[in-house]
């Protein structure tokens, strides 16, 4: 059987099939498909085991080829598809990208850069498998708290602010899925243009291109992937599915913050947590919050999620008042987890930076929340990869805890 390269170009028009077989004629044979049967491309596909597909994008009708091209990368999650079209303007490398394509190419790009274009997208899977084992992988810390609020939010989104101005070279993600949704978008007045459950559709065909072109990006170069507040059919989203999507992120990020603020026990929780190689529970300085996340906890241990119980789960107490019991290290043996830090209320900061679209770096970068923040960030860096002490339980400490609050 014959080594050459076969690559299929679906398309109706006869001058983009000559530009197509012109640029890559020494990569191989260019056949020419009418994208009108999904089936007989396929077929044609495996025929002459085609190394890439190049779907055009035709001017009025651009849904139409979008719907083609996501049955072509559903049925086929391993075959590179290339989408191209007459201008690459933002809506349609967009729509292109979501509906499966892993780059964009038109006629007015030089026939060097199309051709390393294709050659990249040829290899890259090859390539993704090599970095994966070459244990590249970035790390993960999740912020967990049983009560929903602005509050997890806030401090997620300060976490990543911070790792990013203590790391600029590297990218850094904040997935921010807590509740309420897309908070730390409206924070800093960025446009949800591509949330997380897009992100979930386009499990198979996230790469550098799609990542550096659709997720939200903050002017620090910081990376946001918020759950959309309409997330209808969030519900359908399967354990398989936050495996492989945090198994993809971890090799194009270096750092990832996940806020989980609010997320109530369930799998996709226990997921998530799993692989997060730090957990931050996030507990107010209050009866309520203290034994709800207590119980959150306790369901985590039950599940046997990982790393909660060895010493890679820690906490951080939030609009603390030292001179109000209880005093953070009570807290922190109540839990049965080391002291992090804690936070002061700054309620003026705060209300200023959710309503101004600026962080708090930038409106208030001397007030203690900041500064508490950045000493977090510093903290996570050093004790990268490293345990920390558990502490055992302290015996019927949420009795004792009230009794104190009452007597307070």
């Amino acid at each position: 059987m014959s080594t050459l390269n076969h690559f299929l170009v679906i398309t109706n028009s006869k001058d983009i099939t000559h530009w197509v077989q012109t640029t890559l004629h020494d990569e191989g044979e260019v056949l020419q498909v009418e994208g009108d049967n999904l089936e007989r491309v396929l077929q044609l596909v495996d025929a002459v085991q085609a190394r890439a597909v190049l779907c055009e994008l035709a001017t009025g009708r651009l849904s139409q080829d979008a719907g083609f091209m996501e049955g072509l990368t559903a049925a086929k999650p391993l075959l590179p598809v290339i989408a191209l079209a007459e201008t690459a303007d933002r809506q349609s490398v967009l729509t292109a990208l979501r509906a499966g394509a892993r780059d964009f190419i038109s006629p007015d790009m030089r026939p060097g850069e199309v051709v390393s274009l294709v050659r990249r997208a040829v290899s890259r899977e090859g390539s993704d498998q090599q970095r994966a084992g070459a244990g590249s992988e970035g790390q993960m810390t999740a912020v967990a708290s049983a009560r929903p609020g602005g509050d997890a939010t806030m401090f997620a989104l300060h976490l990543a602010l911070a790792l990013r101005e203590a790391q600029p070279k590297h990218d850094i993600l904040l997935l921010d899925l807590g509740v309420p949704a897309g908070d730390s978008l409206q924070y800093l007045g960025i446009d949800p243009s591509y949330t997380f459950m897009d992100a979930i559709r386009s499990l198979r065909r996230l790469d550098d291109t799609l990542i550096n072109t659709a997720f939200p990006k903050h002017d620090s170069g910081l990376r946001i992937l918020a759950m959309p507040e309409d997330a209808l059919d969030a519900g359908r989203i399967t354990s398989a599915d936050l495996y492989v999507l945090v198994n993809v992120l971890k090799r194009h990020f270096h750092q990832i913050v996940v806020n989980l603020g609010g997320v109530p026990a369930s799998e996709f929780l226990y997921v998530l947590l799993g692989r997060a190689d730090r957990t931050l529970m996030f507990v107010e300085q209050s009866v309520p919050s203290c034994k709800q996340n207590r119980n959150l906890l306790q369901k985590l241990r039950d599940n046997k999620v990982d790393k909660v119980g060895t010493g890679q789960v820690s906490l951080i107490v939030d609009r603390y008042l030292p001179s109000v019991p209880p005093d953070a290290d009570t807290i922190a043996k109540g839990f049965g987890i080391p002291l992090l830090s804690t936070l002061p209320s700054s309620g003026m900061a705060r209300l200023t930076m959710m309503n101004s679209g600026e962080s708090l770096f930038t409106s208030a970068p001397r007030d203690p929340y900041t500064i508490a923040v950045r000493k977090i960030a510093q903290e996570l860096q050093r004790e990268r990869g490293m345990p920390v002490r558990a502490v055992q339980p302290a015996t019927n400490w949420l009795t004792s805890l009230t009794s104190r609050l009452k007597a307070g």
